[in-house]
């Protein structure tokens, strides 16, 4: 089957390459989807961990900077969009 997306080699050592093994036969799933399914969710949590970070990093700069905050209905404005105030 021919495929567009990007492929990885990764070599395992035996006890890894074992567990991995045994989760694929008891979720019925290939050895490959359950890597990528483990490397998504890892992904997934350091993607969540970067962003709060660099949130964090723009925060102290703005507040260093003296920065004034605004309101949700103020970017809103700003960018030209509908602001709803009942949204959560």
């Amino acid at each position: 089957m021919v495929t567009k997306n990007p492929r990885v080699q990764v070599t395992l050592n035996p006890d890894d390459m074992e567990i991995i093994s045994m989760i694929s036969k008891k979720k019925h799933m290939s050895m490959s989807a359950v890597i990528k399914k483990v490397v998504e969710d890892w992904l997934e949590e350091y993607e969540d961990m970067l962003l709060a970070r660099r949130a964090e990093e723009a925060e102290k700069t703005w507040f260093k900077e003296g920065c004034k905050t605004i309101s949700h209905e103020e970017i809103c404005q700003h960018l030209g969009l509908k602001y709803n105030s009942n949204a959560g």
